[in-house]
C-alpha cells in the first residue's frame, strides 16, 4: 500500500503480466473491490485506489473531472504492466468516460457500470438531492435509509456497514462536487477499446439509451443489464459482477444473470 500522486494505491497480484484499474463509486472507496481482489489477483496484477476526498485520499480534494483525470493518468502510467483493463462504477464509470475521451490509447479493455456519457433525465433533481445528503450524511438517518436501500438490492449487512463507513468519512466539499460534476458529465467519444457497459435494470432510462448507443457504434462493445436491480446490483451480486469482468478480461462465461437489450 502507498501514496502515489498524492492519492492512496493499492496493489495486488504484482506478479502477474496483466493490470485491472478498479475505479470506486461516489461516497464509497477502494475497500469496495475487496471481494473482485480476493478472487482475481491470481490471475491479473489488480490495482485500487481511493478517488480525492474518499478514503485514505479524503484531504485530497476533488476539482475537477479534467484534473482529476490526469491524476489518474499519472498514478496508473506508474503502476500498471503495460495497457491496463479499467472497471468503473458510478463516479469511477463517469472517470472512465473522461479518461476515453482524452487517452483512450493508454488503456485495453474497459468495464462501465451505471454511468452513462450525457446528464440523465431529472439530473437536476440530483444535483440538489446530493447537496442536501452532504449535509446529512454522517446522520444515523442517511445510514439507516441507504442501508434499507442497499438491503433491498440484496447486499450483505457487512458490505452496507463498509459503505456508510467511507459515506462517513468522505469529504463534503469532494463529494457534493464529484456527484455534481458527475451528473454534468458530456463527453464526446471515439474509441477503439472494446468495452462492456452494464446497468441495474431499475436505472434511469437515459444510462440503458447511453449504453446501446455506444455499443452501436463500436462494434467490439456490449452492453447489458440486471434485471429487476438498482444502482447497487454490483454490491448484491458481487460473484455476477466477478464473473463479468472474466467474461470481458479473459473469455470466461457470460454471466446468466444478466440480459441482453436485444434478448
Amino acid at each position: 500500500m502507498a501514496v502515489i500522486s498524492q492519492l492512496f494505491v493499492n496493489e495486488a497480484g504484482q506478479h502477474n503480466a496483466k493490470t485491472i484499474v478498479f475505479l470506486h463509486a461516489s461516497g464509497s472507496s477502494s475497500k469496495m473491490w475487496r471481494h473482485h481482489i480476493a478472487k482475481l489477483k491470481s490471475d491479473f496484477h489488480c490495482i485500487t485506489l481511493d478517488l480525492p476526498g474518499h478514503g485514505e485520499s479524503h484531504e485530497v480534494d476533488w476539482t475537477t473531472f479534467d484534473d482529476v483525470a490526469e491524476l489518474l493518468v499519472e498514478t496508473i502510467k506508474n503502476r500498471s504492466h503495460g495497457k491496463p483493463h479499467l472497471v468503473g462504477l458510478s463516479l469511477g464509470g463517469s472517470l472512465i468516460f473522461k479518461l476515453l475521451e482524452k487517452h483512450f490509447d493508454l488503456f485495453d479493455r474497459v468495464i462501465v457500470d451505471g454511468a452513462a456519457h450525457q446528464p440523465i433525465k431529472g439530473y437536476r433533481r440530483v444535483i440538489a438531492a446530493v447537496y442536501f445528503m452532504s449535509l446529512f450524511k454522517n446522520t444515523k438517518l442517511t445510514a439507516n435509509l441507504m442501508t434499507k436501500m442497499m438491503r433491498e438490492d440484496g447486499v450483505s449487512e457487512q458490505d452496507c456497514q463498509t459503505f456508510v463507513s467511507d459515506l462517513q468519512s468522505v469529504s463534503r466539499k469532494s463529494f457534493r462536487r464529484a456527484m455534481s460534476q458527475a451528473n454534468l458529465l458530456h463527453v464526446n467519444l471515439d474509441f477503439s477499446n472494446p468495452v462492456f457497459f452494464v446497468s441495474g435494470g431499475k436505472e434511469s432510462e437515459t444510462i440503458h439509451e447511453s449504453h446501446q448507443l455506444l455499443a452501436q457504434t463500436n462494434s467490439q462493445s456490449q452492453c447489458a443489464y440486471y434485471p429487476n436491480k438498482g444502482h447497487a446490483w454490483l454490491f448484491g451480486d458481487v460473484e455476477s459482477h466477478i464473473q463479468l469482468v472474466r467474461y470481458f478480461f479473459q473469455d470466461g462465461r457470460f454471466p446468466a444473470t444478466l440480459r441482453r437489450f436485444d434478448d
